[in-house]
Formats: structure tokens, C-alpha cells, sequence
């Protein structure tokens, strides 16, 4: 059972790939919410069984808890699974016949790790750190020649551009000021680069806030796309710019030049994986907070990197 946020999967992929191999002679289910469908194809775990549930499937071998709830430990227990892995958590420790507790110090290390650690606990080797994603093709995924079309059909030039991620379903805290979105989109336009900006359909405004001083050719898809279109967009696209976000880790994971600014969260623990990344991070005295929405005069930590540095750092992928 994979993590329940987008990003948290995408960190849980150097472990999930682990436990695929691990398993590669036995039947694979990934269960947990139905975009699973749509994400695991991007998580290169060389399976060749791999199918999707919603539920535990009865009296299964082994079943991987991910999640800390105390309903997954529920679920595991009532599905009657001959192990049950996870981590104490909950007050579920009882319902678990493998239950461990934490070596990774979340407030200092890496989220990715902390999945890893599961698995070292339960005996697995562990061949990967760095999140490795690929782009799947075929078998009802969006393939490139169709996310090329949904691009001529909205008028954007495949050649170039770049994706933008402006949103944080976690909460506003994440989120960089549109304000500050409009002056960078305005400026990388002006450079000869058309915008698409991804998001959810309550995401709209604050898609069209970001938009706002653009002049040159852009299309505000937050809303307008399937979460496998807005994969596919992201694979192909030359730039990712965004807030921490689970399409911030997709784009790094899949070795798209990615931008993020991060103030509420801490680069330190959830800063995006890949070889192509560049972290704008300029804490105030209450960084990181970790909180939903910002109760601090200004929203400082974002306040503080300007929309200049942000324009430099895209440049300098989109220059190279």
C-alpha cells in the first residue's frame, strides 16, 4: 500500500522499485486510491504483474503498509494477510505481525529514506536511493504522439515550453505569490517560451492570477486535464516550475529541469530528487513551519526569494 499524496509516492519510489524486485516472481497489487492507475506506470518497477486494487485483497503472502494511519493497519488486519509490514504508528503496533519503529530522524533526513528504512527493518536490500522515474507508453497511459496533439490543439509550441505548478493541495503556506508567478511567466514569455499551467480545477484562479501579465502564448489547463494528461505534459515539457508539490517530484524524478521554491517545508526533508534541480529556499525566523496556511505578516519565506532569482534560475536551465 503506497503513501495517499502524490509526492509521497513519488519518494516512496526508490523503495516501492526495491520491493518489486524483491517480488519480481509474485503477483504485484498496488492498493490505494484510483490515480494509482495512472501514477505507478511512471515508477519503473519492472514488474511483470502489477495489478491495481482499492482494498487488501483476502489472505494475501504480505502486505507493506506506506501510509501511518491507523485505518491501513485496520484494513491489513481485517484483510487477514499472513504478514503485515509497517511501522508503529497510531496505536496500530497490535494489528501489525511486523512492526517497527522508525531509525530515520524525520525532522533532519530525508522522507526517502524513511520508506527505505521499512524495508531494511524487514530483511530487503535496498539497490536505490534517487527517485528514477520513466515515461511508460502504450497500455492506456498517454503517450507522447497524444500529449504532442493536446499541445497543437491549445496552440502551444512543443519545442518550447515549459510547465508551471502554482498550486499546494497541502495548503497556501507552499504556495509562492501569484503575484510573483505574473512577473516571471510575463518575463519568460517575453523570451520566446510559451506557459502551460497545471493544477486542479479549484486551482483555476490562481492559475489565471499567474497568468496575468503574460503576453506571448500560454494555456491555463489547470482543471482541463486528466492527472495522466498532466503527466504527460510533464514529461515532455523543457522546464518545471513550481511550489513543493507531487508534480514538482514527478518532473525532477523524470530528469525535467525543475525550479521550486520552498518556504513552509524544508528542502532538507522533501527537496525533489533528480539530477537537474534547483532549490530556492530563503527561510525567515519561523521557517520552516510546517503549516498549512501562512499566520505571519507578509508570508515572509516566500516574500523572500524574488521573483528575480526565480527568472535567473529557469534561465539557466533554459539557456544551457
Amino acid at each position: 500500500m503506497p503513501p495517499n499524496w502524490l509526492g509521497d509516492v513519488i519518494l516512496a519510489q526508490p523503495a516501492l522499485r526495491a520491493l518489486s524486485l524483491a517480488f519480481k516472481s509474485d503477483k504485484l497489487y498496488i492498493v490505494g486510491r484510483p490515480w494509482l492507475v495512472d501514477v505507478v506506470p511512471f515508477l519503473n518497477l519492472e514488474h511483470p504483474q502489477v495489478e491495481y486494487l482499492t482494498t487488501i485483497p483476502k489472505h494475501a503472502d504480505k502486505v507493506f503498509l506506506f501510509p501511518n494511519s491507523l485505518s491501513s493497519g485496520i484494513q491489513a488486519f481485517r484483510s487477514r494477510a499472513k504478514e503485515r509490514i509497517g511501522f508503529k504508528s497510531e496505536g496500530r503496533g497490535i494489528l501489525l505481525t511486523h512492526a517497527y519503529r522508525s531509525r530515520i530522524d524525520m525532522i533532519h533526513e530525508h522522507h526517502r529514506r524513511y520508506f527505505i528504512d521499512l524495508l531494511q527493518q524487514y530483511g530487503i536490500a535496498t539497490l536505490f536511493d534517487d527517485v528514477e522515474l520513466k515515461t511508460p507508453v502504450g497500455n492506456g497511459n498517454q503517450t507522447p504522439n497524444q500529449t504532442m496533439s493536446l499541445l497543437k490543439e491549445k496552440g502551444i509550441n512543443s519545442s518550447k515550453f515549459i510547465c508551471v505548478a502554482p498550486g499546494a493541495q497541502f495548503g497556501g503556506a507552499k504556495r509562492y505569490p501569484a503575484e510573483a508567478y505574473a512577473h516571471i511567466l510575463s518575463w519568460l514569455s517575453q523570451e520566446g517560451w510559451d506557459v502551460v499551467v497545471l493544477g486542479t480545477a479549484a486551482e483555476r484562479d490562481i492559475a489565471t492570477a499567474c497568468l496575468s501579465k503574460t503576453t506571448g502564448t500560454y494555456w491555463n489547463a489547470a482543471g482541463e486535464t486528466s492527472l495522466s494528461q498532466a503527466l504527460g505534459l510533464v514529461s515532455e515539457t523543457h522546464l518545471m516550475l513550481c511550489n513543493d508539490s507531487g508534480l514538482m517530484h514527478v518532473a525532477a524524478g523524470l530528469g525535467v529541469p525543475t525550479v521550486a521554491m520552498f518556504g513552509a517545508t524544508d528542502p532538507q526533508r522533501t527537496s525533489p530528487s533528480g539530477k537537474k534541480v534547483k532549490v530556492l529556499y530563503k527561510p525567515a525566523a519561523c521557517s520552516p513551519c510546517l503549516q498549512r496556511e501562512c499566520h505571519t505578516l507578509g508570508h515572509p519565506c516566500m516574500g523572500n526569494i524574488l521573483p528575480e532569482m526565480v527568472r535567473d534560475a529557469c534561465l539557466s536551465f533554459l539557456n544551457e
